[in-house]
């Protein structure tokens, strides 16, 4: 049975399924230019639109720009990113969302110069950062205990930043002055990869400070591109090469920053979008030549080649389902569904005038891309064979559809921490609405309860024995604080 099942899913993956459908769009106000969608856990998909012309309106008036959508083709709530001194104007997004562990949305603006932090359920903006520099073409990126990295450039004290979860604290930034105009990608010890518009790439430790810096271009290279790690710490870069706007694809050993290989694409920049990676390694990556390729991991060998229509360019990452296919859009607007030969496994479809955000591809298989149209833009998902999100390698814009961009699962800090002798929470998890805590001295303790937003939602000093009540929280995960006779434990709480 186990045969017939395999060579089923192969056939799957090699057969022509005719043409693609659009299962349903959602009709956003003004065009999506490089923002993908993120997804999270819920299926709630998130996404911004870039208005052509920045307006005056107050902020209570201005128009939204960043959204949530159920994925039942229903809005769960829209928000905003504004600019200006008031804050006053709505902003341009030209970059994309993400969703860290706890479930809050980080998105920055362009000339608002803020990264922002919604909370995921209503919309309610948490807090924002003011950095006094642009992002553009880039996502926030998470550290493996849920810091947030931001890239930013074009003025002041631009950077690579690392910022508190909440962002109250901005730890360091990293190369003062120079402009990195894209999505970094963090290694499973930690390491941060970004590339610059000055022709270098670099490694930088957790802390901040540098490990490695290699050149990508000898001079009229520029990147604004996503970064990518193979398996076993290869880090693939694309750019622009040069000032004749000739393409390159480079792989760096991950230990000093020395090249493994380099490919030149003579006048089809590979500046935007940047690379994926299969399962089985294999490196794929669209140029500006409207060329989508497949590369050898271990020597930069062409495998094949594909050609969009009328040879439009391709400026996304490709995202990879779990039967090894890719799906892309390209600056005419057609969408492509590609078998990992590079045969056609749909007829390309037209979903608008242009595409620039890379596809996210959900749990269930459901695929998702923005699309900018004639009058506006719009959130397109279309379903085919695929259940899902390839697994292994870096199969999508930011590794996956939180666009976390880390090899590691983002795991926050709520693991149990005791200085109190005998500490025991019963019964943990809650299911009937109240529990209670025991130490060896049991004497008076304070409690308190927080959110995984931060947020305290109890606090009381009990006595020994005393039941402590759950039935005003709702059902979550929550983190126990707990204070007797100068000692503290902390705790995940879960409760039914």
């Amino acid at each position: 049975m186990k045969k017939i099942y395999t060579v089923f899913v192969l056939l799957l993956s090699m057969a022509s399924y005719g043409q693609l459908v659009e299962s349903w769009s959602y009709t956003l106000p003004d065009k999506v230019a490089y923002s993908g969608p993120a997804i999270a856990d819920d299926g709630t998909i998130y996404i911004a639109c870039d208005y052509a012309t920045r307006n005056t309106l107050t902020y209570e008036t201005s128009p939204e720009n960043v959204f949530a959508i159920n994925p039942n083709n229903t809005l769960k709530w829209q928000g905003h990113v504004n600019e200006g001194a008031l804050q006053d104007k709505v902003d341009q997004i030209i970059s994309s969302p993400s969703i860290n562990a706890d479930g809050s949305v980080y998105i920055s603006g362009h000339y608002g110069r803020r990264v922002h932090r919604f909370n995921a359920a209503t919309g309610d903006t948490l807090r924002t950062f003011y950095m006094d520099s642009r992002v553009r073409y880039s996502a926030p990126a998470f550290a493996t205990n849920g810091e947030v990295y931001v890239l930013t450039r074009n003025n002041n004290d631009r950077g690579v930043r690392n910022f508190s979860l909440d962002l109250t604290v901005q730890n360091w930034i990293f190369e003062i002055g120079t402009d990195f105009n894209s999505v970094p990608a963090i290694a499973s010890d930690g390491t941060i990869y970004a590339i610059s518009t000055n022709g270098n790439i670099y490694a930088i430790n957790a802390d901040g400070t540098q490990k490695w810096v290699a050149p990508y271009s000898a001079g009229g290279g520029y990147a604004s591109s996503a970064l990518a790690l193979a398996a076993d710490g290869t880090i693939y870069a694309s750019a622009k090469l040069n000032s004749a706007a000739d393409g390159v694809l480079k792989a760096y050993n991950p230990a000093d920053g020395t090249e493994k290989w380099s490919v030149t694409f003579t006048g089809e920049n590979a500046e935007k979008g940047g690379p994926a990676v299969a399962a089985d390694g294999t490196v794929y990556l669209g140029n500006a030549g409207g060329k989508m390729q497949a590369f050898n991991p271990a020597t930069g060998a062409i495998i094949w080649t594909y050609n969009t229509s009328a040879n439009a360019a391709i400026e996304v990452v490709p995202a990879i389902d779990n039967l090894g296919r890719l799906y892309f859009g390209d600056t005419s607007g057609m969408f492509y569904v590609l078998n990992s030969d590079g045969t056609e496994a749909y007829t390309p479809l037209s979903l608008g005038t242009k595409i620039t955000s890379p596809a996210a591809i959900d749990s269930d298989g459901k695929i998702y891309v923005g699309v900018e149209t004639a009058s506006a833009g719009k959130l397109s998902v279309l379903t085919t064979s695929a259940t899902g999100l390839q697994d292994g390698g870096w199969p999508m814009y930011g590794k996956n559809a939180k666009h976390t961009s880390n090899v590691n699962n983002i795991t926050l800090s709520a693991n149990e921490i005791s200085t109190i002798k005998g500490f025991k929470i019963y019964p943990n998890p809650v299911n009937n609405g109240e529990f209670h805590i025991s130490t060896l001295s049991n004497g008076v303790k304070s409690v308190q309860i927080f959110d995984l937003l931060g947020k305290q939602v109890y606090s009381k000093n009990i006595e020994a024995n005393e039941i402590i009540k759950t039935s005003n929280l709702r059902a979550g995960v929550y983190i126990l604080k707990v204070e007797e006779d100068d000692k503290i434990a902390k705790s995940k709480l879960v409760i039914k």
